[in-house]
């Protein structure tokens, strides 16, 4: 990736949305979240459970609140626009993984990207996903329990996913992953940039992964404009961070 991807000014196009709901979305969710990533919660399968209590409750609203005035988030368009300008074959297999509802997957049929599957651990989030009419096939899959066995993948893709809190996807789920990708296959993953020095974000795995040329790290790239800024934040950007590797084993 040689340059910025510049993301739309979402302020004319947001939808219609009642404010006490976002207003709790943001205690609930990013309050959540936030305090998980700062102190933990009491264990990391209860936080778990907490988390995916959390997605089931907004799961009908979630598309409006990520796009509403309570997050603005816009990083699938950027992973989404990113993939674009890097793959030419709108065939490749692609698995978004932590789909959520969809909007990863939406991005990319957008672009014209049509072979695409998803999976997501929330049963209730991937409802709307297959609404959106855009995925082949839908996996329910906390990590890859139930995603094909065999390396069928051109590209893994994830948006907003890993590293959000200690008991989201982190480093630890790269080997799993990788078991799903041809050789030469990419896993591209979008996050936000603050989240890489968390520490419970082991890097160790993905060093030694490196240094024994099971994957290659083809580029690292911040991009302003993550989504909205909260008061709770230094980074005041709200850089993301493009992080892309490609399989050489």
């Amino acid at each position: 990736f040689q340059h910025y991807y510049i993301t739309n000014n979402l302020s004319n196009r947001m939808p219609e949305f009642d404010d006490s709901i976002g207003e709790q979305w943001h205690q609930d969710f990013q309050g959540f979240m936030h305090q998980s990533r700062e102190n933990g919660q009491s264990g990391l399968e209860d936080e778990f459970g907490a988390q995916q209590e959390i997605y089931t409750k907004y799961a009908e609203n979630y598309d409006n609140l990520i796009h509403s005035d309570f997050e603005r988030y816009v990083g699938f368009n950027i992973l989404a626009n990113a993939i674009n300008e890097n793959f030419a074959d709108k065939s490749l297999r692609i698995l978004d993984f932590g789909c959520g509802t969809g909007l990863l997957g939406q991005a990319l049929h957008n672009r014209n990207f049509k072979n695409i599957d998803g999976s997501d651990c929330n049963s209730e989030l991937l409802k709307p996903a297959a609404d959106k009419g855009c995925f082949k096939n839908l996996y329910c899959s906390r990590g890859t329990t139930n995603l094909p066995t065999e390396r069928v993948y051109d590209i893994i893709c994830s948006s907003g996913t890993f590293f959000l809190s200690r008991s989201h996807p982190c480093t630890e789920a790269f080997p799993d992953l990788l078991k799903l990708l041809k050789r030469g296959g990419t896993l591209i993953i979008l996050t936000k940039k603050s989240y890489l020095n968390k520490d419970y974000v082991d890097w160790s795995i993905v060093k030694e992964m490196l240094r024994k040329n099971i994957i290659e790290e083809v580029e690292r790239v911040y991009i302003p404009g993550y989504r909205k800024v909260f008061e709770f934040e230094e980074d005041r950007l709200s850089m993301a961070s493009i992080l892309h590797y490609r399989v050489l084993q």
